[in-house]
Parts: C-alpha cells; sequence; structure tokens
C-alpha cells in the first residue's frame, strides 16, 4: 500500500517518522519539545538569572504545535483538519497554560476532541509533554464536521478556564471520533462517582464512574448520528489496573455483541476520576461498515473486546502484549529459566507481540508494513532500545510514527513490560 511519511531530516536511521498518511488520513505521533539528537532545545529553557519569567510548558506547547503544523502541512493537512488529539503530561500543574496556548493554534471555534492523561515519564529528559493527532486531508471526500452536542453540557473546563478547549466529538472521513470523558461535570468529579468520606467501600467505585461515561458518550454518538453499536475502537485509561474486571463488567452491559477493538492503559486522568474513555466509530451516513476481525493465529482476549475490528480503510487492533490469556507471559515469550541471562526479556516478548501482530493484520486483509499509528507503553523505558530493534529488523523504513512513554502501574498481565496501540490501512 502506498503510504508516505514525513521524516525530521536530522533524525537516526532508527527513529520513526513524525507522520505517516494513507489516503484521506494523517496519523502524526511522538511530537516533543525534542531535537532527536539534541535533546530539549536551548530556547525552551529559562533564563538562570530570572528563573521565574516565562513559562516552559508554554515554550514546549508553541514549539511542538509548531512543528506538527509543518508535518501536517506536507501531507496536505492542517491543524484545523485534525480529528482528534492526545496529550501525556508528566506535570499536573501545566495542564492550564498547555491548554491556554493550545488554543492560540487550534482556535476557539470548533477545537479537536481531546483526550489528557498522566505519564510518569517520556523518552527523553527535558520535555514534560508528548501529543500525537489523528487528522484529514484538507482534500478528504468526508470533509470534518464538528458534531453539535444537544445532550451534554458545556465542557467542564468552561467554569474553570473560561473557554472550552475541546469539543466532544467531530465526524470526517467515515468515522466519529469523541474526545475522552470521566465522570466529570462542570464543577469537576460528579460526587455520587466518588467514595462517601464516612462510607468509602459501600459501592465499586470502577462500576459507577463507568457507567456515567458510557452513558454520557452514548448520547454524544447519538448526536453524531450513531450508536454504541458503530464503535470500532476504544481506549480506556484506569488509574489502577486492578479495576480491570469491574470496567468489564459495565462494558458488557453496553456491549452486549460485537464489541470493538479495545486497548487499556494504566494512566491516571488528571482528576479524581480514576477512569477515562475515548470512542472511534464508523459513521452509518459514511460508506463504511464495521467488520469483526478474529483469528485462530493469534491470542484471544481474556476481557470484553475483540482482536481487531475492520472499517473500510482502517484497521483497529486491540492491546497488543505478552501473553496467549492462558498462561500469563508464555514460555516462549520468556527467557529459559534456566538460562536466564542468555536472551532478553522484552526483545522475547516484542517478537512475540511482532508474530501476533502480524497474524491479525493478515486476518484484517493488511500487514504489519501497514501500520500507521504506533504508541508504546512501557513499565521501564530502559527497555526501548531492545524493542525497537525488533520492530526496526521487522519494518525498516515501515516504522509507523509512534509515541513512546512509561506507564505508573502494572499492564493488563502480570509480567508484561510492554504494550502496544496500533492502527493499520488497509490496501483498496
Amino acid at each position: 500500500m502506498d503510504i508516505q511519511y514525513i521524516r525530521h531530516p536530522e533524525a537516526p536511521e532508527s527513529w520513526p517518522p513524525l507522520a505517516a498518511r494513507a489516503g484521506d488520513f494523517v496519523f502524526a505521533g511522538g511530537f516533543m519539545a525534542a531535537h532527536p539528537v539534541k535533546g530539549m532545545p536551548p530556547e525552551t529553557r529559562l533564563s538562570p538569572g530570572l528563573p521565574w519569567h516565562g513559562s516552559v510548558i508554554e515554550r514546549q506547547v508553541r514549539i511542538v504545535f509548531g512543528d506538527m503544523q509543518s508535518s501536517l502541512q506536507q501531507m496536505g493537512s492542517s491543524l484545523s483538519q485534525i480529528m482528534k488529539i492526545n496529550s501525556y503530561h508528566t506535570k499536573p500543574e501545566e495542564i492550564d497554560m498547555a491548554l491556554r496556548v493550545r488554543r492560540e493554534f487550534l482556535g476557539t471555534e470548533a477545537p479537536p476532541p481531546s483526550t489528557l492523561v498522566l505519564a510518569p515519564e517520556l523518552p527523553v529528559h527535558g520535555p514534560t509533554v508528548v501529543m500525537d493527532v489523528t487528522s484529514l486531508v484538507s482534500t478528504a471526500a468526508l470533509s470534518r464536521q464538528p458534531v453539535v452536542a444537544t445532550r451534554m453540557p458545556a465542557a467542564i473546563h468552561v467554569a474553570a478556564m473560561g473557554f472550552a478547549p475541546y469539543i466532544y466529538a467531530v465526524s470526517g472521513g467515515g468515522f466519529v471520533f469523541t474526545a475522552g470523558r470521566a465522570a466529570s461535570r462542570a464543577g469537576g468529579p460528579i460526587e455520587e462517582s466518588l467514595p462517601h468520606p464516612e462510607f468509602p467501600y459501600r459501592f465499586h467505585q470502577i462500576c459507577l464512574q463507568t457507567e456515567h461515561v458510557m452513558n454520557a458518550l452514548k448520547g454524544v454518538l447519538a448526536d453524531a448520528g450513531c450508536s454504541l453499536e458503530d464503535v470500532v475502537r476504544a481506549e480506556v485509561h484506569l488509574a489502577e489496573t486492578r479495576d480491570l474486571a469491574g470496567l468489564d463488567e459495565v462494558w458488557r452491559r453496553f456491549f452486549p455483541k460485537d464489541p470493538p477493538a479495545r486497548v487499556v492503559v494504566p494512566l491516571h486522568p488528571p482528576s479524581a476520576c480514576i477512569v477515562e474513555i475515548e470512542l472511534i466509530a464508523v459513521d452509518p451516513r459514511g460508506p463504511y461498515r464495521k467488520q469483526v476481525i478474529a483469528t485462530g493465529q493469534a491470542p484471544v482476549p481474556l476481557g470484553h473486546e475483540a482482536q481487531a475490528v475492520r472499517a473500510g480503510p482502517l484497521l483497529f487492533l486491540s492491546g497488543q502484549v505478552a501473553t496467549d490469556y492462558k498462561r500469563g507471559v508464555p514460555p516462549e515469550a520468556r527467557p529459559d529459566p534456566n538460562f536466564p541471562y542468555h536472551s532478553s526479556p522484552v526483545t522475547r516478548q516484542v517478537e512475540y507481540i511482532y508474530k501476533n501482530v502480524e497474524a491479525i493484520c493478515r486476518a484484517g486483509g493488511t500487514s504489519s508494513a501497514n501500520l500507521v499509528r504506533r504508541r508504546a507503553a512501557h513499565l521501564d523505558l530502559g527497555d526501548m532500545p531492545e524493542a525497537e530493534e525488533v520492530w526496526q529488523s521487522r519494518l525498516g523504513e515501515r516504522l509507523p510514527p509512534t509515541t513512546f512513554l512509561r506507564v505508573n502501574s502494572p499492564l493488563i498481565v502480570p509480567g508484561c513490560l510492554v504494550q502496544y496501540d496500533l492502527i493499520a490501512a488497509v490496501p483498496g
């Protein structure tokens, strides 16, 4: 398939591209205020003699959006065509300033749906935010259209900041993208979804918050002319992995059949809420339809999710970790216990993951060489070099744009060292 890439001109050969275009979609990832060789640029730093004059996060965000704008324009897109933006911050106190600067680049009329969560560490020392986006090209046959929300109150940021830094959903390219949603309203977290100070164990908090979120997203999708049955991909951010079973309990009620592909990432929303969820749905008014993908050549998820879902030109994979969902991390993904120092645990796991990814892609009518978006959530970013050697040896110049970060609690299967969130293009 003809996929176009934009690369940083000074990046090492093994470094992923900044953006990839497949058809009408552009996927751009891993944007930080950092040069791929020199690291964080001097212009982001404050003057030692004036340490309280200026804002480091303001300078970072301006560099990120400047670089992002340049990459999108080279791909025939622009900041105004962004369908979804994801931001990962390491310092919650910087969020307010980051959102205020973002407004200068994305405007106030229909800023794209957004998900913002906290990550404990990024792969470059110095930067405190990394972003990725999904965008449409300016000539897309099915243009970007803001979804008018009639079932939801104004974004919770309006009361605190005086403006909405995102809208709830946008349609375009045959899909509907929602913002990340937590159990919140204008004043903050919904009180009844939080533990009572005197009775902290009276109800199952994850179930109550997930139900609030899913009912809100159901209303957002209805405003966009679709329903939960049209959802092809879900991304869930959990403050604690131990809440996965409670999440799944509610999930099965909202998706009784043909559940979407799902990625569960142990990252904390920037509030007292313990879960945040975003959705991608196929637009029933468009030309594409939801097709659940299943193959016996890859493990079947234990949770209520598809191995992958195909919709038109895109294949959405569920989160990929090194498990067969029967034995935890299986023997073939581990070093020989009798010779634990003769092979790399993360290398074995990534090789196992890659084999499954290729099988799922084949079942979905494409291949791993057509991956267009990747997020890598590591337990230890020190594993990155060995993990990337596996991907580089398999894909070479076909590596997709990638966002790297560290998570702050175990992945969904104990012993797993890295999880991949993947989207592939499907040849027409």
